[in-house]
């Protein structure tokens, strides 16, 4: 190699050439750096966005599943909830109860995956079951039927019922010959918990004319020893939060169709409704003459 060349180890261009590499390697750093910082930084942003969205998913989704609460399934009761997050999703769990005599009696779990990336996925834990497809059960008891008004006489749960132990606690669901207002109800049953609104489009049914207490929509009767005027609020509540379920994002389209019939009969009917207690102080109200159909729910003790 010749003595002059730049590449000669000992020439004079040996401190310029190592100059340049070190300005060279500076540049390919920051510029290395610049850039990582820069994606780090877009998919920061990217995450937060996509983790806001999630959030605003879960308290827009909540917020339905806490109304609905409020007028969907017979007896069944928002408990309380637990969510758990980690880096790109959360699970959350929410407990349902029924109330028994005043007994809160554990119904369902039902989970709910939130994901930054997918829409919400919900899991419910314990799904109505059934070997005959008539008589459901949940967590190994009965889910409460109701029979649709001005249908023919059928068999249904009396026999049942009058076989249990008089000092049995039981949830009954009684479906009616004909729609009754709230004063009607009241007065023939004056310890009603809830009461079903029939609605006629949407409503699961196990066989033509009957619907699964499960996904039957009405309200609870706070107090019913108060008369007439507190359950006219529990019916103004019902009202409203099927309007606003009918207006969310994420809304209950089912509910426009109940909507509907309640504005075509200008005011809130009752198709049946559920009772608690002990059997010998159920019997009796079976036997009024409004009452078509008996359906026995949760038995305790079973």
């Amino acid at each position: 190699m010749d003595k002059d060349s730049i590449f000669n180890a000992k020439d004079g261009f040996q401190p310029l050439i190592k100059k340049a590499k070190k300005k060279s390697l500076k540049k390919i750093i920051i510029v290395s750096t610049i850039v990582t910082v820069s994606i780090f930084m877009v998919l920061g942003i990217i995450f937060i966005i996509a983790y806001n969205q999630m959030q605003h998913s879960m308290e827009e989704y909540l917020s339905v599943k806490m109304e609905q609460s409020e007028i969907y399934g017979a007896n069944i009761h928002f408990d309380k909830s637990t969510t758990s997050f980690s880096i790109d999703s959360a699970i959350n769990q929410d407990q349902y109860v029924k109330e028994i005599a005043g007994i809160p009696y554990t119904w369902y779990n039902e989970q709910t995956w939130f994901k930054i990336y997918d829409s919400p996925t919900t899991i419910y834990d314990n799904s109505i079951t059934s070997t005959d497809s008539w008589q459901f059960y949940r967590n190994g008891q009965r889910v409460v039927n109701f029979y649709v008004p001005g249908g023919k006489k059928v068999e249904d749960d009396r026999k049942l019922l009058q076989s249990l132990a008089s000092t049995s606690v039981v949830e009954i669901g009684i479906s009616f010959k004909k729609e009754m207002n709230t004063n009607q109800v009241l007065k023939q049953f004056p310890t009603a918990q809830w009461a079903w609104v029939q609605n006629p489009d949407v409503e699961v049914s196990v066989r033509p004319g009957y619907v699964i207490g499960d996904y039957a929509y009405g309200f609870t009767i706070t107090s019913p020893e108060k008369g007439t005027d507190n359950i006219a609020e529990d019916v103004k509540n019902f009202e409203k939060v099927l309007s606003n379920l009918s207006q969310k994002d994420e809304k209950d389209t089912n509910v426009e169709p109940l909507i509907k019939s309640i504005k075509q009969k200008g005011t809130v009917q009752m198709s049946g409704i559920i009772l608690t207690g002990k059997v010998k102080d159920l019997l009796p109200l079976i036997e009024q003459d409004s009452v078509n159909y008996v359906s026995v729910g949760v038995i305790i003790p079973y």
